[in-house]
């Protein structure tokens, strides 16, 4: 989720560019991949249920999006059913200047101690660059920036447990798109293979790694890949009263549950598990959810259907969001528990 977020999502079919690493070396993109490793696949990836923390640790420099969380948020978190977090992290507002890009002590300070209260309440974690607009908008020049930030975080984080999982950036778009964008995976894979060579990384494809942008992404033998798309559709159900988005913005209300929602959805999970079987690859929904101004009743439905079409399918799933926008739970009413029960019931 991003408080940017487009409506667009491209319709990409098998793709056919492939992605220079060197002179003498090519990649294709994930949708061309048919070889499956001779080892097991992500053996540590173990995710059913997720939720995201959002609208936290990413929010711009000085800026608040919401409260900030702790210990006591992870703890519950667990103790309503979910097995693991998603840390959404603007790390790239919070570097020092070239060539080291150091990230400020203290703002890593508070990223560390929200890994430390989820792995202390037994969730498994996702660590992610959230936000690095930068990049988005000229990603020649911030793939320096974007290498030593996954630099410091893979050493930083080495000798956490393996289901400490590294998702290398959210939601490319605009000229993070095609080669530059498989560049700048291949170039985060290896830099966190250095330190971490056996840790779960996390690849999402380009235009907001949407459901129809899964071919998009790298194409590797790695065995401890993952791939992950986001789910937010219809748009015009999901994003109704987001103010942020300005004039593109939602016009007017509707719900959600139509034969044509219906077949959307299915649709969304057809695309998921082929491209699963294609590549051999365990494949996660990373953000699903509806604005907190849309009918409540309706939010619970499409909710409940995402969840129960993705478990069906066995795809793990990461709800947007605990708290602030989209919210699960707020300091006023504490969980929805119509929501909670859709989510977490068997």
């Amino acid at each position: 989720m991003t408080h940017l977020k487009n409506s667009k999502l491209a319709i990409v079919v098998a793709m056919s560019l492939s992605l220079s690493l060197s002179a003498n070396a090519q990649v294709p993109s994930a949708a061309q991949a048919e070889t499956v490793p001779s080892t097991p696949i992500a053996p540590d990836f173990q995710m059913k249920r997720c939720v995201n923390m959002g609208n936290a640790l990413e929010a711009p420099n000085g800026s608040s999006w919401g409260k900030l969380y702790a210990k006591a948020d992870y703890q519950k978190i667990a103790e309503a059913g979910f097995d693991t977090v998603r840390i959404p992290i603007r790390w790239s507002d919070y570097t020092g200047p070239a060539p080291e890009y150091r990230l400020h002590p203290d703002f890593v300070a508070i990223a560390d101690n929200n890994i430390k209260w989820a792995l202390s309440s037994g969730l498994n974690v996702v660590i992610n660059i959230h936000h690095f607009e930068e990049m988005m908008e000229q990603p020649g020049e911030q793939m320096e920036r974007f290498r030593a930030i996954w630099d410091q975080l893979s050493l930083r984080y080495s000798k956490l447990p393996g289901n400490v999982w590294f998702e290398v950036l959210n939601e490319p778009t605009k000229n993070l798109k095609g080669k530059e964008m498989r560049q700048a995976q291949a170039l985060a894979l290896a830099t966190i293979r250095r330190d971490n060579p056996d840790r779960i990384v996390i690849l999402g494809g380009e235009e907001w790694s949407g459901i129809r942008t899964l071919a998009t992404n790298l194409a590797t033998d790695d065995p401890n890949v993952v791939y992950t798309f986001h789910y937010y559709d219809p748009f015009n159900f999901t994003h109704q009263g987001a103010a942020w988005l300005g004039e593109n913005m939602p016009k007017g209300k509707r719900g959600w549950g139509s034969a044509a929602d219906k077949v959307e959805l299915a649709n969304a999970v057809e695309i998921a598990t082929t491209f699963r079987k294609a590549v051999g690859r365990p494949v996660f929904l990373g953000e699903f959810g509806a604005n907190d101004p849309v009918d409540n009743k309706e939010r619970v439905k499409w909710a409940g259907a995402v969840k129960e079409a993705m478990e069906e399918a066995d795809i793990p799933w990461c709800l947007w969001a605990y708290a602030n926008t989209f919210a699960l739970h707020t300091e006023e009413n504490g969980w929805d528990e119509d929501m909670l029960a859709v989510l977490t019931g068997e």
